[in-house]
């Protein structure tokens, strides 16, 4: 079958106008702003780093209009300055032929650190505590936080009781945000890079399958976790069940270290289960319909996986099978 090679007149000023308008509203979405990277790294990969920028600018031009004007609250336009940048770091390992798991971990943990060092040296400029700021922010959000209430009391759901008596206890609130943050942070990173680096990948091998690049989206999918890092894991799961017993402050420490690494056996899991679904001819409409019933629902099954499969390295038993068929 002939490869599809994409014409440079293709490459028109009016795709560039429609990939970085993708941006934005994936970016206004909520739902799917998970990939809103995507279409300003593609805009970068295909048009060069210029017009990638120059797009990337005027996407955060039109998020500052609208969360200045439309919604009067600055979140949008911050979380698409982090679109941005995703984007172009992305956009930049691909370019530059940097393996693409090295590139994620290390960009990833680059980004987590400057945000950690930008975020104390804030708290210290403000001789403020995260608590302290976290608890301001609840009493600024106290309407949104009634209505909130209003509709939780309204609903059947076994957890809008939890939820209640934390909206009603801004202090136990403040604390659980806290805890939960770091490890929910952690997650959010990978999880975005991850994706967006796969569909980068996976789109230049498509559109520009004229050239030959050393990385493709294959090389995400045999993600491989060190083994060592088990022992962290055990770690993490020990401080988890006994962290009071010996006398480990920070409460979260155990459950933080476990959904860190869990992320990256994600990953790994994951890399699995797509060659299972190829292995069992799974492919089209319905695969995509299992990846995300998978992900949603049993996305600790597929981290399960991954960890196992250290031990266990589920794809050669594919291949077995397959040769002795």
């Amino acid at each position: 079958m002939d490869t599809f090679v994409m014409p440079k007149t293709e490459l028109s000023k009016g795709r560039l106008l429609i990939l970085g308008a993708s941006s934005v509203i994936l970016c206004l979405s909520f739902i799917m702003t998970v990939f809103a990277p995507f279409p300003l790294a593609l805009a970068h990969i295909l048009y060069g780093r210029f017009l990638g920028i120059i797009t990337g600018v005027a996407g955060l031009v039109v998020s500052f209009a609208v969360a200045k004007f439309l919604y009067a609250d600055l979140t949008l336009f911050w979380f698409y300055v982090l679109v941005f940048l995703f984007a172009v770091g992305i956009a930049e390992i691909l370019k530059k032929n940097i393996s693409p798991v090295k590139g994620m971990v290390v960009f990833g943990l680059g980004f987590i650190a400057l945000f950690g060092a930008l975020s104390f040296g804030y708290f210290s400029s403000q001789n403020t505590t995260p608590k302290a700021f976290v608890l301001e922010q609840i009493e600024l959000s106290k309407d949104k936080i009634s209505e909130q209430k209003k509709l939780m009391e309204q609903s059947s759901d076994k957890d809008s009781f939890a939820a209640l008596q934390l909206l009603d206890n801004p202090e136990m609130l403040a604390t659980e945000l806290i805890r939960s943050f770091p490890s929910y942070f952690f997650i959010g990173v990978f999880l975005m890079l991850w994706f967006n680096m796969f569909l980068s990948l996976k789109s230049r091998r498509l559109l520009l399958s004229g050239h030959d690049y050393p990385y493709s989206e294959r090389n995400l999918l045999n993600f491989k976790v060190p083994f060592g890092f088990v022992f962290v894991l055990i770690a993490g799961l020990v401080i988890a069940i006994w962290g009071k017993d010996m006398g480990i402050p920070y409460e979260g420490l155990g459950l933080t270290i476990i959904k860190c690494l869990g992320i990256f056996y994600f990953f790994q899991g994951f890399g699995v289960f797509s060659d299972l679904l190829s292995f069992l001819g799974i492919a089209g409409l319905f695969r995509s319909l299992i990846v995300m019933l998978v992900i949603l629902m049993a996305n600790y099954l597929i981290a399960i996986a991954g960890l196992f499969d250290n031990w266990f390295d589920f794809r050669k038993y594919f291949v077995k099978q397959k040769i002795d068929q």
